[in-house]
């Protein structure tokens, strides 16, 4: 018989080596707010840095996703100075965004002066653990502009397989990757889980219903 997680074990902290990522709260709000008006964190997911009315209603929505779903997005705290590092998320993806209704993205924001150090490939791990293990999610989407390639690699790090390529309303051109369970279950030891111990269907099964 399955165990139902308690809504303290949905909301526990994670812990890698160097971050502490904590499920998302109204305690977050104010550094989140300050971080998405950096023109540098908004660059490849927004035409401009996120404004006030916006960043709230986004807080509220990713509230109301740990309240739904048992997930969410995470604030990403280094564990040895306590600096805000960004945050980490698992999300539904909605129709209209080359995926289908059902999926769920992965996502990694990082602050800028930290970048080159690993710190999204380590956050996004966690995360995608997170998913497939205590959540069961059967599999993770990863979305990012075909221009954003340190993006990209980071979803490769984390044992993702690029899909194909998708043509947003507004022009842009984004890449669909995604990551399955049954493979990531098949890898000996999480710890050494890696973008080569990795072998998704090539993604002619993939199918956008939204």
């Amino acid at each position: 018989m399955a165990t139902r997680q308690t809504e303290t074990d949905m909301r526990s902290v994670i812990e890698t080596e160097r971050l502490r990522l904590e499920p998302w709260d109204d305690s977050h709000f104010e550094r989140f707010a300050r971080f998405m008006r950096d023109p540098d964190v908004t660059r490849y997911i927004r035409p401009e840095p996120l404004d006030l009315a916006p960043a709230i209603e986004q807080h509220e929505r990713s509230l109301e996703e740990w309240r739904i779903h048992g997930f969410g997005k995470r604030a990403m705290f280094e564990i040895e100075t306590g600096q805000w590092l960004g945050f980490v998320e698992l999300s539904p993806v909605g129709p209209g965004k080359g995926s289908r209704d059902e999926d769920v993205e992965l996502g990694y924001f990082v602050e800028p002066s930290r970048w080159g150090e690993g710190i999204a490939t380590e956050a996004a791990i966690a995360a995608r653990d997170e998913a497939f293990l205590r959540c069961g999610v059967p599999e993770l989407i990863g979305r990012c502009r075909v221009e954003n390639v340190a993006s990209a690699r980071v979803l490769a790090k984390a044992g993702f397989k690029r899909l194909r390529l998708f043509e947003l309303d507004d022009g842009i051109v984004v890449e669909i990757h995604r990551s399955q369970r049954h493979d990531w279950l098949e890898t000996p030891d999480p710890r050494e889980r890696t973008a080569s111990d990795f072998n998704p269907a090539a993604g002619a099964d993939y199918r956008e219903t939204g």
